[in-house]
């Protein structure tokens, strides 16, 4: 892990765009233990106006999201296609990792870190945002052998770097990178992301921020983020304070780095609100997020996704991982989020539960997006 990265304290957010948002303001108040939560969140994924899955189906048994061993045969082929004289960032929630719950014990049902690696590097992404890493020592030790087992698949040279939180039991984010592929020139923990006025609290999660250099010329800055999760008032109320702060985390890491380019993703959590009045579907507060960006001061827009699905629960399917953007002249204009995994494979109607990549990998689907590896600041 590289040094912890300073803090920056959270400014105000706009009350204004909030209200206008939900209608109404909710109280806030602490958070659930990192246990709680997680002990309920089968609970939290209503996913309403998500698309209902017609038939059970599985991935192909020569896919790398089928098995372990699968994996590793795809790989030798080279991994997925990627055009020349790109560059590739992601992002991925690792459920608890290492151990796949919470608490400081190891699970026999934790990440298969040899199936891990081996999906990440089929992935050929240069920096990969993660989320629900565990605290160290656990969640340090799981990266650092994740680490070992990315370079002896790539031949590179991973690196890992967390936020600085000292939560118990609480839930981290973090970015992974190949240094011999791009170069981590500084980095910054975004407060602002947190909807309850400081980095840390209440076991909700700051943006990590880290500035990186390509081969090509592409530099630019990437923010993790996993924004507040639950279906209830309070938790919509809270991610639409952080979308609002995205305005900040931008001017932070611009200014941090003295570049405009800024990449914002990960797990965003825009499931709804079922006990609102009227309930609030997921693609309803992905509309209302995109209203909130039209909004700020500063430009954010949510990048256009692959497919309307990162995440199944039960019988339906819902976008909860994404990105957003500043002014970044490398995207092309044509580009979208890959989702990936069995969720780019299947499609939304198609998933289901129960698939061996929910169990041993997470039961989020991957998602990248493809850069031109360019300079045009």
């Amino acid at each position: 892990m590289t040094k912890r990265a300073p803090r920056f304290r959270a400014r105000t957010l706009l009350a204004a765009a909030i209200a206008v948002v939900l209608g109404a303001a909710v109280v806030a108040h602490r958070e659930p233990s990192a246990h709680a939560d997680a002990s309920r969140r089968s609970r939290r994924h209503p996913h309403d106006g998500a698309s209902t899955r017609h038939a059970k189906r599985d991935v192909a048994s020569t896919s790398p999201w089928s098995s372990r061993d699968a994996c590793l045969a795809a790989l030798k082929t080279g991994g997925s296609q990627r055009r020349a004289g790109t560059a590739r960032v992601g992002a991925w929630n690792l459920h608890w990792f290492p151990d796949g719950r919470p608490g400081d014990t190891p699970s026999p049902r934790g990440a298969d870190l040899e199936w891990l690696a081996c999906a990440i590097a089929w992935m050929r992404v240069d920096v990969l945002a993660v989320e629900e890493i565990k605290r160290p020592p656990r969640g340090k030790a799981g990266l650092d052998a994740l680490v070992r087992k990315l370079d002896a698949l790539t031949s590179g040279t991973w690196r890992s770097l967390l936020d600085d939180c000292p939560l118990a039991s609480g839930q981290h984010v973090g970015l992974l990178y190949d240094s011999r592929r791009v170069k981590l020139v500084s980095n910054a923990t975004i407060g602002e992301l947190n909807p309850r006025g400081a980095p840390c609290k209440d076991e909700l999660r700051p943006g990590l921020a880290g500035y990186f250099v390509f081969p090509g010329g592409l530099d630019l800055s990437v923010i993790a983020a996993h924004l507040k999760s639950g279906s209830d008032a309070r938790a919509l109320e809270e991610r639409a304070r952080s979308f609002t702060a995205f305005a900040d985390a931008v001017r932070i890491a611009s200014t941090t780095s003295h570049d405009r380019d800024v990449l914002v993703l990960g797990d965003m959590n825009t499931m709804g609100c079922e006990t609102c009045e009227p309930s609030v579907t997921h693609a309803a507060e992905l509309a209302r997020t995109d209203a909130i960006f039209s909004g700020l001061a500063g430009p954010v827009t949510r990048v256009p996704p692959s497919i309307e699905c990162s995440h199944h629960y039960k019988k339906t399917s819902a976008l909860l991982d994404w990105a957003a953007k500043s002014d970044l002249g490398e995207l092309p204009a044509a580009a979208r989020v890959v989702v990936s995994g069995a969720c780019g494979e299947l499609g939304c109607d198609a998933l289901s539960t129960g698939l061996a990549s929910q169990t041993h990998l997470s039961d989020h689907c991957p998602i990248w997006v493809e850069l031109d590896d360019a300079d045009r600041d």
